[in-house]
């Protein structure tokens, strides 16, 4: 069995802050990856809120919210912790249930979708999941799907062009402080011209910052399929 990563963009009525989100639509909440998710799904989530005061207000006003507690604050935004009032079985919940072996990687919310990343063990437990969604007429659109073949790409975003571009360039010391190797030195070991490479290469880095160090943009959007 091949493990998959599976990127989805959901209806944000189908989790949680529907009307928050849609109310300030350019606040972005980001699922706290480090946190077990055991009973409670979704317990805390970063906002890029920073700008936007109200913001709590309207989270602590949504329906689907119980209770909307500030853990954390910087300068952009700050950690919730959320308890949801909807305890019925619906997707979220089917997603983190231990025993089905399917872990949530990534959630983002941002006007009126979430985009999820999930891992399934293999295409059998996919399948499963889809019968579910389709059961509920859950509104999914599939954004990317990853068989975790080759290591980081479903994690980061990225394609296999791009990571090992990143991964030449870093080996030749391209990177380094003076660099050890040229773009046209790299590009001439990948037979691709320079402007291939650092096209490459940016589009590479693009999609490993914006899945990995900020909150703002969606989960699921990569830049490029070089």
């Amino acid at each position: 069995m091949v493990p998959l990563s599976y990127f989805q963009q959901v209806p944000a009525r189908e989790l949680v802050m529907a009307d928050a989100l849609a109310e300030f639509p350019d606040v972005t909440v980001e699922y706290e990856r480090l946190v077990p998710t055991n009973h409670h799904p979704l317990p805390y989530l970063w906002t890029n809120d920073g700008d936007f005061p109200g913001f709590g207000d309207a989270v602590s006003a949504d329906p689907s919210v119980d209770q909307f507690t500030r853990i954390a604050n910087f300068d952009e935004g700050a950690l919730y912790r959320v308890e949801r009032a909807d305890t019925r079985e619906g997707l979220l919940r089917w997603v983190v249930a231990m025993d089905r072996d399917i872990s949530l990687l990534q959630a983002e919310g941002r006007g009126d979708e979430w985009y999820m990343k999930v891992r399934f063990p293999s295409r059998e437990k996919l399948s499963v999941f889809r019968e579910f969604t389709d059961q509920r007429d859950i509104d999914l659109r599939v954004v990317r799907l990853y068989d975790l073949t080759d290591p980081k790409l479903g994690q980061y975003n990225i394609t296999r062009k791009q990571r090992e571009a990143l991964i030449r360039a870093l080996e030749m010391g391209h990177f380094e402080v003076p660099r050890e190797a040229t773009l046209e030195e790299v590009a001439e070991t990948l037979d691709i011209s320079a402007k291939a490479l650092s096209e490459r290469l940016r589009r590479g880095q693009t999609n490993l910052i914006s899945n990995s160090l900020t909150v703002g943009q969606p989960a699921g959007v990569g830049v490029g399929d070089q």
